[in-house]
């Protein structure tokens, strides 16, 4: 029988006793493809390949002579390894591709004529090749440049580089590969702004109620945005909306990316990647309702904040991308440890680690964020980490809630405070601004010794029927901030 999508392992769930992100399913996609492309299962190869081989009950990923697959093509099976280079040696055919896309475009031709909307028999991997892969999101006769952005929106795809990222003794990401050979995914112009919507390089689409990149891995390339580091920010390596159990994996992102990755409404894991370089807003960015695990990646400099973890988002998507629809609530789990965070210094309020529970234009939806924080260093920011109201409007509900765990956490050499905890904006905390205050909301802290309260900066005024707890003591109205604007830090 076809093994279902089982999303990502029940740790964090289990951890706070919630179950994760459910994803969507239907009967048919809501889009046609958008380019025909032979499809992988019926084009002749050469050597040996891999397939996806049915059997009476289950299916399996086996290796075949590829003078046998037309046998198999015939039962119903189908190749599962596709390459990608720009080889003039290598050959052409229904495993080998010269762009990415060709072989996404193979590859979600097949997904859709099978009837595998939200779960596969078997992964599909795409192999790119080591080397330099150019592309751009303009209008080209090239036929070499890929077209960004890359859209995957059919479930169990695997997009696999060339880096393998060297990790130190801590677990985290190093940035160099365990050898020389790396796949680095450039613009060949920089990636542009379209009405206020940053370009991605890839797109993982889980259309509403049709099919999905459930279960997409994106593993082992270097992503550059075209952007110099001097230069405004634009362009994201990866967003991914309404998607289950996503993994980014051993990537290098360089500077100049508005995001690094945009991950909303989804459920994923965020391993070992190495993030640095001039930024626009949040390098690693996660809004739920979801369920999320960032571990060992080391984010350098960047954006606003290194990691931000909010409850839900409803920023403008790409023109590709079907709206989102805000629910009532949003709920997010997220799982942060052993991530080394630094050198976030913007002005006011640059900081290694934000945790929010009202989005970004979505002030009527009740945020409600559990977060763990295990084992990381966040080191030489601003702030070493906010925890606020996120971005309350008067007139709405103004209503929030934040359960935060810490354990075994390094927060220092903060340039203002390791810990801002504000019951409003965190500017409205620090004095630079005006926004209304949660009512009835609640935020509960687990210190756990990781940081003495009384170097945390806090704004819980009287009269709005909030509840401020730390380490189980209901703490009293009132605020405690020393901002500075003019303090230089190192």
């Amino acid at each position: 029988m076809r093994t279902r999508f089982r999303g990502r392992p029940a740790t964090l769930a289990a951890a706070f006793g919630a179950a994760v992100l459910a994803s969507c399913t239907s009967d048919a996609p809501t889009r046609a493809i958008e380019r025909r492309v032979t499809d992988a299962t019926a084009s002749p190869v050469s050597g040996m390949v891999d397939i996806c081989q049915h059997a009476a009950s289950s299916a399996m990923i086996i290796r075949v002579a590829a003078a046998a697959l037309p046998a198999h093509l015939a039962h119903g099976d189908y190749l599962t390894t596709l390459s990608v280079s720009h080889d003039p040696a290598a050959p052409i055919d229904g495993a080998h591709f010269e762009r990415i896309g060709d072989a996404l475009a193979a590859a979600r031709a097949g997904r859709l004529n099978r009837g595998e909307l939200v779960s596969a028999d078997c992964r599909i991997t795409i192999d790119v090749a080591p080397g330099i892969v150019r592309g751009t999101a303009n209008q080209t006769t090239d036929p070499s440049l890929e077209h960004f952005p890359l859209i995957v929106d059919v479930p169990d795809i695997s997009l696999q580089g060339a880096l393998q990222m060297r990790v130190d003794d801590d677990g985290r990401a190093t940035g160099d590969g365990l050898g020389d050979a790396a796949t680095t995914v450039t613009p060949a112009d920089p990636l542009p702004i379209v009405n206020g919507v940053s370009t991605p390089i890839i797109i993982a689409n889980g259309h509403p109620g049709a099919s999905a990149a459930n279960g997409l891995t994106v593993a082992g390339f270097v992503f550059q945005s075209g952007h110099a580091a001097d230069a405004d920010a634009g362009g994201q390596g990866l967003l991914a909306i309404r998607v289950a159990g996503l993994t980014i994996r051993g990537n290098r992102f360089e500077g100049g990316f508005t995001e690094a990755m945009d991950l909303r409404a989804s459920s994923g894991d965020v391993l070992t990647n190495h993030l640095s370089g001039d930024g626009g807003t949040c390098d690693i960015c996660l809004a739920g309702p979801g369920s999320y695990r960032a571990e060992g990646n080391r984010i350098l400099a960047g954006g606003i904040e290194g990691i931000l973890d909010f409850a839900t988002v409803n920023l403008p998507l790409p023109d590709v991308v079907e709206p989102f629809v805000l629910p009532a609530s949003a709920e997010t789990w997220a799982d942060v440890s052993n991530n080394e965070v630094r050198d976030h210094q913007r002005l006011p309020v640059g900081a290694g680690i934000r945790v929010g529970v009202i989005g970004t234009s979505a002030p009527n939806v009740h945020g409600i964020v559990h977060t763990m924080f295990r084992n990381n260093l966040v080191s030489n920011n601003r702030f070493g980490m906010i925890v606020d109201a996120g971005f309350p409007v008067a007139g709405t509900d103004l209503a929030g809630d934040a359960d935060l765990t810490f354990h075994g956490n390094i927060i220092e050499q903060s340039c203002q405070a390791p810990l801002l905890v504000s019951l409003s904006r965190h500017t409205t905390a620090l004095g630079l601004a005006n926004a209304p205050y949660l009512m009835n909301s609640t935020f509960q802290l687990s210190l756990n010794g990781d940081l003495n309260w009384g170097d945390v900066w806090f704004s819980h005024p009287a009269g709005f029927g909030n509840t401020l707890i730390v380490d189980g003591v209901s703490i009293p109205n009132g605020s405690r901030q020393f901002y500075d604007a003019t303090k230089v830090c190192s």
